[in-house]
């Protein structure tokens, strides 16, 4: 991106009050955690269905929409296979080629691999689907018809909230397809030289996120991009977890800025920034999960600047 001194100095009037980043004085640090400026591009307040797709934040910012259509909030598989007492937990999407393949099946473009449905010795297991106890094959395949209804409602949405997750993903090299979860112990000894892990660069993302919400955005759908504050668990790729995240979340930032800056109906909330500039106090005991309490500032503000309450 290039800007010319005209476009600087439009950008010094328009951006006055946020320009310079807050000191200890400044209105946007409240209760030790500071909240950026927002200039949405536009407003939900005249959404009726809202779409939302990503990992476990998301399903914090679904809760949150009260007196939206919410499809995914209607998924409710049999209560065993809930996960962390959620009925719809197993919709969680944590890396972008995972969110690209719903995506593009939703739109008719790609179908989804029967492969990547396996036998484990204590049942069927749906690797695009995050863990969860193995089910009976005929059960496994009539779930994720049940999601790929669900996710028909995309095209009809008014809007979507995208959360992104995390760039280390399992893939299937005879698929081709990513995959949401490690392989079951038994089935990666049988077939270990069938699935590698990929750790995405921005070059690997770009295309993957831009092939689908460029499908979302030419249906005049809009896209709220956002990326999730809860930290890659654990690395698999050697090297110390803490660097690991954050070369997840320096990318998956990246990425959200070029989709931005290429659609003009895609806009970048930025709800990572916000958790972050807490420290470890935004986390709760596990420093993994964002505390709820800044969950709720967090998504209060975001509801704030795009529906006016």
């Amino acid at each position: 991106m290039q800007l010319s001194w005209a476009d600087v100095v439009e950008n010094t009037r328009t951006y006055r009050d946020s320009l310079r980043f807050p000191d200890k004085a400044d209105s946007r640090l409240r209760d030790g955690i500071l909240f950026p400026a927002i200039y949405p591009r536009f407003s939900l307040a005249e959404a009726r269905k809202i779409f939302t797709i990503g990992s476990c934040f998301a399903r914090n910012i679904e809760e949150k929409l009260k007196g939206y259509d919410v499809p995914t909030l209607n998924f409710k598989p049999p209560r065993e296979e809930y996960l962390e007492g959620r009925s719809n937990a197993l919709l969680n999407e944590y890396n972008p080629g995972t969110m690209s393949q719903r995506i593009l099946n939703a739109f008719g473009v790609t179908e989804l691999v029967d492969d990547t449905i396996v036998d484990t010795a204590g049942g069927v297991v749906d690797l695009l689907l995050p863990t969860g106890t193995p089910v009976s094959r005929d059960r496994a395949f009539e779930r994720r018809r049940e999601i790929s209804l669900l996710y028909a409602e995309l095209a009809s949405a008014d809007a979507v909230i995208i959360t992104l997750g995390l760039v280390q993903a399992w893939y299937d090299t005879v698929s081709g397809a990513y995959l949401n979860r490690l392989p079951p112990r038994d089935v990666i000894r049988a077939h270990g030289e069938r699935y590698v892990l990929r750790v995405l660069d921005v070059a690997e993302v770009f295309p993957l996120l831009d092939e689908a919400i460029g499908a979302i955005a030419r249906c005049g759908i809009k896209v709220l991009l956002t990326v999730s504050p809860v930290p890659l668990q654990a690395s698999l790729a050697g090297g110390d977890a803490v660097v690991a995240n954050c070369y997840s979340k320096s990318v998956l930032r990246v990425c959200a800025q070029q989709l931005y800056l290429k659609y003009p109906l895609v806009d970048y909330f930025p709800s990572y920034e916000i958790a972050m500039s807490g420290g470890l106090s935004s986390f709760g005991p596990d420093q993994v999960h964002v505390r709820d309490a800044v969950v709720g500032q967090i998504t209060d503000y975001m509801l704030r600047a795009y529906v006016g309450k």
